[in-house]
């Protein structure tokens, strides 16, 4: 069901520039010039005809008509952000699945395959959107609409190149739609020479630019879908606690570019109720109107629910964890214990056997899904302060996290220990929003942690994880496709 899109277009490449307006002094660069392809697309396009492309790039992110979107920034969300850390077992019976929770994946995996594939799709998606929008003589087209559309457009892309880039470090950089003029130009266009991890971060760097330069303001559009310039703003922060190396100064700089605009639920089970949608409390959040309408998001019948055995388990050490935090609230409202019947290797009593309990509707598919929400950038903002040693006001922020859900301040007093403090809460806050793994990779930490993970009986789960593990192999059938591929060390 999926439409490729990256390989449909038929495009001459042609380029000009667009050049950005200055940031803050804290940034480590100046934005540069934003390449877009400006050739042989279609002129004629109008005002409508633009607004509707846009709306398609935001289908393909969210998988309207189940499409790349409900896989790599939905379902397999989870799976990498989660499966792949301590906080879930693979669960079912999909053995991509468990090679990924039990690092024994290889090239040849499907669940990896599929991303790449989906990912790129997503972003052949926004290049068709960029160039047809900015080839459009249509006087109604305005240069302030135009900015708008390709703004938001331009954060998809790098929002999707972000995961990408954590992934699988190394990637080709597709910026403009595939030329098909010849067959070297179309391998070239279509995922040619691979680019740097450094060079993909400029080019994240420069889609956020521009878009925060374009985009609306918070609240300008109820749909928390719509990019607004908080949604830039908290990706930037992401990106730049990323990077190596990390820039605490534009973190900081950009979380508090995004705090002032958004508060805390005071009750966090509302967060995943379907009754609390684009709430104070999101940034950024694929709309789902359910199965009846025009798409619903299946993800939560996946997770939840009888009939067979679902995906993604909660790991004994992250119940363990909420456990000994004291975390009642938010361990209630992230798992539920079920009797299922299920024979499982991790969770022997078929009576208290865990689900993931976030997605509460698996019937009819109306949950919402959070791409970015407060509580991560008061985190990242916490980070931010205690990396240039300033505990008490990492604490602070900590603590209003903690506070929410009824658990007492943080006892942590010192850099090292704030950080474990900061990393603990983000675990149990964040569970199962595809969030843990790559905050153990950013902080080098991701090796100590799934070597030294045990299960329920207190046994080492030996994992073994190498260095070269912590990126996914490029799949084996890119490979085949485009020889200028190069695979991933290790593999």
């Amino acid at each position: 069901m999926k439409n490729k899109i990256l390989h449909r277009t038929t495009i001459a490449a042609a380029v000009a520039t667009l050049m950005l307006s200055g940031c803050s002094k804290f940034l480590d660069k100046k934005p540069v010039t934003q390449v877009v392809n400006k050739g042989k697309t279609d002129s004629t396009l109008t005002a409508t005809d633009a607004d509707a492309l846009l709306q398609g790039v935001y289908g393909a992110f969210k998988g309207a008509g189940y499409g790349p979107g409900i896989e790599f920034n939905v379902l397999d969300r989870i799976t990498n952000g989660d499966v792949l850390s301590d906080n879930c077992y693979a669960g079912g019976d999909n053995p991509d699945n468990a090679a990924i929770d039990l690092f024994t994946f290889t090239s040849l995996n499907g669940n990896i395959a599929r991303d790449w594939s989906d990912c790129y799709s997503v972003i052949g998606a926004t290049n068709d959107a960029i160039a047809r929008v900015w080839a459009s003589k249509d006087p109604s087209l305005t240069q302030d609409h135009k900015n708008s559309i390709v703004g938001q457009a331009s954060f998809i892309r790098a929002f999707q190149y972000f995961d990408a880039v954590r992934l699988w470090g190394r990637l080709p950089l597709i910026l403009t739609p595939v030329d098909p003029t010849s067959s070297e130009t179309l391998i070239k266009t279509s995922g040619g020479l691979p680019s740097g991890v450094d060079t993909i971060y400029t080019a994240i760097l420069n889609d956020c630019w521009f878009a925060l330069a374009t985009v609306g303001n918070v609240g300008d559009d109820p749909s928390k879908f719509t990019v607004s310039k908080g949604a830039v703003a908290a990706l930037l922060a992401k990106v730049y606690a990323t990077k190596t190396p990390a820039n605490w100064d534009s973190v900081a700089y950009y979380c508090d570019q995004v705090i002032p605009h958004y508060t805390l639920l005071s009750n966090y089970a509302d967060l995943w109720d379907i009754n609390h949608k684009n709430n104070s409390e999101s940034i950024w959040e694929i709309q789902y109107d359910g199965y009846s309408s025009s798409v619903g998001n299946w993800v939560p019948s996946q997770f939840v629910g009888a009939g067979w055995k679902k995906f993604s388990t909660p790991t004994n050490d992250l119940v363990n964890t909420f456990i000994s935090e004291g975390d009642n609230v938010r361990m209630n409202a992230s798992i539920q214990f079920v009797d299922y019947g299920w024979p499982d290797k991790y969770w022997t009593d078929p009576g208290h056997y865990p689900v993931l309990s976030k997605y509460t509707d698996p019937n009819n598919g109306l949950n919402n899904m959070y791409m970015i929400r407060l509580a991560d950038i008061l985190l990242l903002r916490a980070e931010a302060y205690n990396a240039k040693g300033n505990v008490t006001s990492a604490a602070g922020m900590v603590n209003t996290v903690r506070s929410r859900v009824g658990l007492s301040n943080t006892t942590a007093a010192n850099q090292s220990d704030m950080a474990l403090a900061i990393e603990k809460e983000r675990r149990l806050e964040l569970a199962f929003e595809g969030q843990r793994w790559f905050d153990l990779l950013r902080t080098g930490r991701a090796l100590a942690v799934m070597n030294a993970l045990k299960d329920g009986n207190g046994n080492n789960l030996n994992y073994n994880v190498k260095d070269y593990q912590l990126l996914y192999p490029v799949p084996q059938t890119q490979l085949d496709l485009n020889p200028f591929l190069e695979q991933n060390s290790g593999y």
